[in-house]
């Protein structure tokens, strides 16, 4: 079962199953076709005991999260919801792998050149760090009382369909609809990954046997300047346009330097990502609207 399966990373873990012919059943806040409709944070527990005791799923993927809004919003979406599914899960299939899709900004940030591993310290510095942190705290606590969980921490998510909530979505949507790209401060590195390579880390996380860490990273090991990502996609578009870059934005974007170490993901489950950064652009500019 994919909860969250009508967003950017569960729309295409949704598309990897379906695609590999694995059986699934996609649960989604909105009404979005083909998925079943399923608020965490909002529905009685019974309804969502019905749904996991209908199914009896072997995977939980939880994918459900906000990354912008009030801090109750956030609250709402990474912690309660969280929370909510782990209850349900243990009570109506406790034998289920739960698959918790946390994100970097649970780390904070790190010196320049350096990279986070497993187990790099959390201190994330802003409301949807904080929130993440708080929900892969849940599966974590769950995880040590002997539940089958794992977090995998992912690293910026970039390729086709990417939300205006990303760096590429908002770039993207400006350069097709005006000639005024607004931005946040551009001057940040950060791990920019596929989301099909996150597709297919979810997946071989999904189907491992035994064991697993308790948390993962998923990301490339190599840091990139925004402003880059952002030039790159200039040069696709073919278009002339001005940049309004907004250094005060720095600080809800996060620490200046982000870069993952994904050793453990690829010694573990020999995963490693095979969407270039340059094909992933590409991909993305090229996406239909």
């Amino acid at each position: 079962m994919v909860f969250g399966a009508g967003g950017f990373l569960g729309a295409r873990i949704c598309a990897l199953l379906a695609d590999r012919g694995i059986e699934y059943r996609g649960l989604s806040r909105t009404r979005s076709e083909p998925y079943r409709r399923c608020d965490l944070a909002a529905m009685h527990p019974y309804a969502l005991d019905t749904q996991i005791g209908m199914y009896k799923p072997t995977v939980i993927v939880n994918a459900v999260g906000a990354t912008f809004g009030e801090p109750a919003d956030l609250v709402r979406a990474n912690v309660i919801a969280v929370e909510a599914l782990l209850g349900s899960v243990r009570d109506q299939a406790g034998h289920a792998r739960f698959v918790q899709l946390g994100s970097a900004a649970e780390y904070g940030g790190a010196p320049h050149g350096t990279s986070l591993s497993e187990d790099s310290a959390p201190r994330p510095l802003g409301p949807y760090g904080i929130t993440k942190l708080a929900g892969s705290e849940l599966v974590l606590r769950a995880q040590r009382a002997g539940a089958d969980a794992v977090v995998l921490r992912i690293f910026d998510a970039i390729g086709p369909g990417a939300p205006d909530s990303t760096l590429t979505g908002r770039v993207i949507r400006d350069l097709r609809s005006r000639q005024l790209i607004e931005v946040g401060s551009l001057d940040v590195w950060r791990d920019f990954v596929d989301v099909r390579d996150v597709a297919e880390a979810v997946l071989a996380v999904a189907l491992a046997d035994g064991k697993l860490p308790p948390v993962l990273n998923v990301g490339t090991g190599r840091a990139t300047l925004a402003r880059d990502i952002a030039g790159q996609l200039f040069e696709l578009s073919g278009q002339p346009a001005t940049i309004v870059d907004d250094a005060e934005q720095e600080t809800a974007l996060g620490a200046p330097w982000q870069q993952a170490d994904p050793t453990l993901i690829g010694d573990t489950l020999g995963w490693s990502p095979k969407v270039a950064l340059e094909q992933s652009l590409a991909d993305s500019w090229s996406e239909p609207v």
